[in-house]
């Protein structure tokens, strides 16, 4: 018995075993129901009703068993049916997030490799910029998403954070600060720095704490490219600043990660601008993202 025909069944019984008004109900005839229900017993060689006068009175109890099974069945298959339908929705569209290419390279490369193997219908366009540019861009509805640093000081925007760290300091393995457990705002502000420039939020964040401490760090080069600001440092004096999850991504036996003193937090964020209505491919791709936030994979 097929879904169709345990939804034939399960109509029969709800309408008090009367073929006559399930038929309707169907809309067939009710000699092709009677008959399908009569062949099914058949070949299974089992009752599913008794029959008084050739009519259906009541079911069995291998009935009662079938009928408690078939519901159970049929809500499964509904359920299914109606998940593949709201994912075909999803599945063709575009969609442009604009990502800082620190934050691409750290903790969004993975979700997109995954996401775009698993729904090659959805085109997802990346636009590589510093917060700064992000934000007016994300403000003008150049793009759909944005994915910035708190704070974002954005208004009439969504925000969700997806992951939180803090900022340490990196330098080559030989700087005598390498053998340290921490390293202070005051020392840092002494050392020659490799810094973000100032289209991107670390470098706002970082210039702010110094200036609220009074403190005029030597910033001798900035840039856009974080692999950049690490080489710096290489066997040099030069320090950089630089979230935690860029210890994944060094070679131990060159740099070397300090944690700093009263660190800054480094909160990652995805934004979207409040409207009354967004597109499927919108929400699911939003839905995605926190999903794969909120259950990381190894």
């Amino acid at each position: 018995m097929d879904i169709k025909q345990l939804k034939y069944f399960v109509t029969i019984v709800d309408s008090d075993n009367n073929l006559s008004a399930a038929a309707k109900k169907m809309h067939l005839s009710q000699p092709a129901l009677s008959k399908m229900i009569k062949t099914f017993e058949e070949e299974e060689n089992i009752e599913l009703f008794i029959r008084k006068q050739g009519k259906l009175s009541a079911l069995t109890a291998v009935g009662e068993t079938f009928y408690e099974q078939a519901i159970e069945v049929i809500a499964s298959y509904e359920e299914m049916m109606k998940q593949l339908e709201e994912k075909n929705q999803f599945l063709t569209g575009s969609i442009t997030i604009g990502i800082p290419p620190l934050i691409l390279s750290l903790v969004f490369a993975n979700f997109l490799s995954q996401f775009i193997l698993e729904h090659p219908e959805i085109r997802i366009n990346i636009v590589e910029e510093g917060a700064y540019e992000l934000k007016k861009m994300l403000l003008v509805n150049e793009i759909d998403l944005a994915i910035l640093l708190q704070p974002t000081e954005l208004v009439n925007i969504e925000e969700h954070t997806l992951v939180e760290d803090e900022l340490y300091a990196f330098m080559s393995i030989n700087n005598a600060y390498a053998k340290k457990e921490w390293i202070t705002w005051e020392q840092l502000a002494k050392e020659p720095l490799a810094l973000f420039n100032d289209t991107f939020m670390i470098h706002h964040l970082v210039m702010s704490y110094f200036d609220k401490l009074n403190l005029k760090p030597m910033i001798k080069i900035q840039s856009g490219a974080w692999d950049l600001l690490l080489k710096m440092t290489f066997n040099t004096a030069f320090l950089t600043i630089l979230p935690a999850p860029v210890k994944d991504f060094i070679q131990e036996r060159d740099y070397k990660a300090v944690r700093i003193q009263n660190p800054l937090s480094w909160k990652v964020t995805v934004c979207r601008p409040k409207k009354k209505n967004y597109l499927n491919v919108e929400k699911f791709v939003l839905k995605s993202i926190l999903e794969h936030f909120a259950n990381p994979t190894p």
